[in-house]
């Protein structure tokens, strides 16, 4: 993140000191490289309908179409399509579809579709779509951002796509691995981690039919939060370890009166043996009636639909990995074996 704010400072550093005021229009210009062209050292003042720019150009800016096999780089507004090979910088804003290898670059404000190899560094306001392979930096978006890095500074209104999402504020969704944003605001974090200012992170040691305890970590909002957790319980005399991950909500009903649902995937390992190819895995749905006894302390209980699925044979038969207190239907396969019923969930939360 530091490595790609340094970078863009510079980058708009070097772009303020252009002046960015193009002074005449003209229908089309052809360069090989500044100041090498129909224009010679005087491209920075006009404005091109047109511009073929057989390495690199420097202009004043577009209205219309740039080409460029290497660089475009124009002092002022481009407004239309530009593509290059490698960059696209502007000082101005830039409007239409401005596509490149490597990165767009614009001084000012964006609107429009940006595609990039690496990046899409937007100094103000960016509103459109955003697409690139590395990183989409903007002081504030309206729209979609669709990279592995997607970072804006200030104010998100729309959708980041990515590995890892970061919006200071906004309105909208994350999509990612890391997403990271605060919980006064409406972004709608979903991903393995979500770090949120002010956000919901609590401990929940709880118990079942299945498992005599499980400890879960929740991180992220109540309205949606990540969950991992692992459980033990014991079948046959044999202890049963569980591995988990899911996710919850949150939703206040009155008070200190709330429902909270989870949605969770536990891989069971039995007889303590991980790593030896065996499926048993143990999907549930909790629904929970929660009462909030203190700002960082809960109670929980409800129903829990649970479905089960294993593949783990012992002498051309399928184990009894757990015990299951009855069941709302079961199939038996050749390869697996699937049965489902309804449990219970209790469960204690501290909040951080």
């Amino acid at each position: 993140m530091k490595t790609i704010k340094r970078l863009s400072i510079l980058f708009f550093a070097v772009l303020a000191v252009i002046n960015t005021n193009a002074q005449e229009k003209k229908p089309v210009q052809v360069s090989f490289i500044y100041p090498v062209g129909t224009a010679g050292s005087n491209s920075v003042d006009y404005t091109n309908h047109f511009s073929f720019n057989i390495i690199g150009g420097f202009n004043g800016g577009v209205n219309g179409f740039e080409l460029g096999s290497v660089a475009n780089i124009n002092k002022g507004n481009v407004n239309g399509c530009q593509i290059s090979g490698v960059c696209n910088v502007t000082s101005g804003n830039s409007r239409g579809g401005i596509i490149s290898g490597v990165c767009n670059i614009t001084s000012g404000d964006s609107k429009g579709l940006f595609i990039s190899g690496v990046t899409n560094l937007t100094k103000n306001q960016s509103e459109g779509v955003e697409i690139s392979g590395v990183a989409n930096v903007s002081d504030s978006h309206k729209g979609l951002q669709l990279s592995t890095i997607n970072f804006v500074k200030d104010y998100l209104s729309g959708s980041q796509i990515g590995v890892v999402n970061y919006a200071k504020k906004g309105k909208g969704l994350q999509f990612g691995v890391v997403n990271v944003c605060s919980a006064d605001d409406d972004v709608f974090p979903i991903g393995i981690f979500s770090v949120v200012k002010n956000g919901y992170y609590a401990f929940e040691v709880s118990t079942n039919e299945l498992f005599l305890t499980s400890l879960s970590y929740k991180m992220g909002k109540e309205k949606f939060y990540s969950i991992f957790r692992a459980g033990i319980g014991e079948h046959n005399n044999k202890s049963v370890f569980s591995t988990g991950f899911g996710f919850g909500s949150i939703i206040p009903i009155k008070g200190n009166h709330k429902l909270n649902m989870e949605l969770i995937c536990d891989a069971l390992h039995y007889d303590w043996k991980w790593g030896d190819n065996k499926m048993n895995l143990l999907n549930q749905f909790n629904l929970n009636y929660q009462y909030q006894v203190t700002k960082y302390f809960a109670i929980n209980a409800g129903p829990s639909l649970k479905t089960f699925v294993t593949n783990q044979k012992e002498n051309g038969a399928f184990v009894d990995v757990i015990k299951m207190p009855h069941t709302l239907f079961e199939h038996t396969g050749e390869k697996c074996r699937v049965a489902g019923w309804i449990g219970f969930n209790v469960g204690v939360a501290f909040s951080l």
